[in-house]
C-alpha cells in the first residue's frame, strides 16, 4: 500500500483527491492548518474510509510545522511514496491596489509553501530512489487572469519549479509533474481575499472581471474531474511535465496559445473577463 501526503486536503481538490486516492487503496494522510476545527469533517471521512485517510496538522507558511508534520506521517506509515502539493489560496485586486504584504504572503503560500514541503520530503525519495510529486498549478500559471494577476504570478512559479524538479530529480528515480485545473467548482471565491477599495479608479473593469469570475467558478466542473487527473499521473509509468483538467474550451488553452500572438491573447482575455472596454 503506498503512502501519500496532500497538503491542503480539508476542502475543494485535496479534499476529492485524499477521498477518490483512499477509495483506490492507497494510505493517505492529509493535511489542514487546525485540525480541531476539521474535528467533524475527519469523523466523518473516517466513518467512511478507516485508517486509509489519516490526518496531519500542517501549516504551509511555517518550516517548523512542516517539518513536523512531515515527521509525523514517517512515524506512522515508515515512508511517503507520493507528494501532492495542493495548498494555496487567492487574492483579487488591481496590481496597484492589493498591499505588498498580502502579495507577500500569497507568495509564501502558494510558493513557498509548496517549496517548504519539498525540501521536507525530498530527501526521503533521494535516499530510496524513488518517489512521486504532483504539483496543483492552474491555467493562470499559463495565461494571467485580469485582477489576479499576484495569484497568477504564483502559479508561474510553480510550473517552472515543476520543469526544474523533472531535470534535477531524474538521476534518482523520482517523477514530478503538473496538474493546471480550470475554474473548478470550489469554495475557492468565497475566501479569495478581495482588494478593491471604495471609489478605486479599477472598479468599472474590476467588477465586471469579478462577476464573471464568480460566474464560472458556480458553473464549472466538480472538485473530482482534478482527482481523477491526479489519480491518472501518479499511476503514469512515465507521466508529463503538465496536464490539464479543466471543461472543454478551458483545456484549449494550453494547446491554442503557444500559436497566439501576445497582441490577440491579451485582446482574448479581455473579452473573456469583460474588461474590454475604455
Amino acid at each position: 500500500m503506498k503512502t501519500v501526503l496532500i497538503t491542503g486536503a480539508s476542502s475543494g481538490i485535496g479534499l476529492a483527491t485524499a477521498q477518490l486516492l483512499a477509495k483506490e487503496g492507497f494510505r493517505v494522510f492529509g493535511t489542514a492548518r487546525s485540525l480541531e476545527n476539521r474535528r467533524e469533517l475527519i469523523r466523518r471521512l473516517h466513518t467512511q474510509h478507516g485508517d486509509r485517510l489519516q490526518w496531519v496538522a500542517m501549516d504551509v507558511t511555517s518550516e517548523a510545522s512542516v517539518k513536523k508534520a512531515v515527521a509525523a506521517v514517517l512515524a506512522k506509515a515508515g515512508t511517503i511514496d507520493i507528494l501532492i502539493c495542493n495548498a494555496g489560496s487567492g487574492i483579487f485586486g488591481s496590481i496597484e491596489e492589493v498591499p505588498l504584504d498580502a502579495a507577500v504572503k500569497q507568495f509564501d503560500i502558494n510558493y513557498f509553501g509548496t517549496l517548504r514541503t519539498l525540501k521536507a520530503v525530498l530527501p526521503g525519495f533521494r535516499e530510496k530512489r524513488s518517489g512521486r510529486i504532483v504539483l496543483v498549478s492552474s491555467l493562470a500559471g499559463i495565461v494571467t487572469i485580469p485582477y489576479q494577476a499576484h495569484y497568477s504570478a504564483t502559479k508561474f512559479a510553480i510550473e517552472a519549479l515543476t520543469e526544474g524538479l523533472r531535470q534535477e530529480l531524474r538521476g534518482f528515480g523520482i517523477q514530478a509533474s503538473a496538474v493546471r485545473p480550470g475554474d473548478i467548482e470550489t469554495n475557492f471565491n468565497d475566501v479569495t481575499q478581495k482588494f478593491v477599495p471604495e471609489h478605486s479608479p479599477y472598479a468599472k473593469w474590476s467588477q465586471p472581471c469579478w462577476d464573471i469570475i464568480d460566474k464560472n467558478m458556480k458553473a464549472a466542473p466538480q472538485p473530482l474531474l482534478v482527482a481523477k487527473k491526479i489519480y491518472k499521473i501518479i499511476n503514469t509509468k512515465k507521466p508529463k511535465a503538465k496536464y490539464t483538467a479543466a471543461d472543454f474550451v478551458s483545456g484549449m488553452l494550453p494547446l491554442l496559445t503557444p500559436f497566439m500572438t501576445s497582441k490577440i491573447k491579451e485582446k482574448i482575455l479581455r473579452i473573456f473577463y469583460g474588461v474590454d472596454f475604455h
